[in-house]
């Protein structure tokens, strides 16, 4: 059997980048920036909220995750406005779960090339190699997956 290389190249169009404000989220952004740029990928910034329990209904569900949803557009907005100035408009989610969970079934329904993103949260233990979010995606997305730190 002949040994030979598969010298088809392959390029990003659409990446999936989750934000949690941490310094390695911030890294994750940088390298989006720089594959957006330099392939003309398309960006989706993803956020994540707590899960909020079935046991608050009502007005009171609407209004927490209004304080939510908020929250996350603020904290979001100066990675948007950055993208903005640099390479164009990036797509913005707000979801509500547990973040590995969440990121793979993004990555998986929205149909991305690749997910940057932390090797680890603002909820993480410091002394982790990488955190269990991170090992979450790493474990089940589809696609590959590119971890900064």
């Amino acid at each position: 059997m002949e040994n030979t290389v598969d010298a088809t190249i392959k390029t990003f169009e659409k990446l999936l980048v989750p934000i949690d404000d941490s310094e390695h989220s911030r890294h994750a952004f940088r390298y989006a920036l720089g594959l957006a740029k330099t392939q003309g990928a398309s960006v989706a910034l993803l956020h994540c909220h707590p899960h909020i329990p079935m046991l608050i209904g009502g007005d009171a569900r609407k209004k927490l995750v209004a304080e939510y949803v908020k929250a996350a557009e603020v904290l979001l907005a100066p990675y948007v406005a950055r993208f903005r100035e640099l390479v164009g408009e990036p797509a913005v989610l707000i979801r509500e779960g547990r973040p590995g969970d969440v990121i793979v079934d993004e990555a998986g329904n929205g149909d991305y090339d690749l997910v940057i993103m932390g090797s680890r949260g603002l909820s993480d233990l410091g002394g982790m190699l990488v955190g269990s979010s991170a090992h979450r995606v790493l474990s089940a997305a589809r696609c590959p997956v590119l971890i900064a730190r």
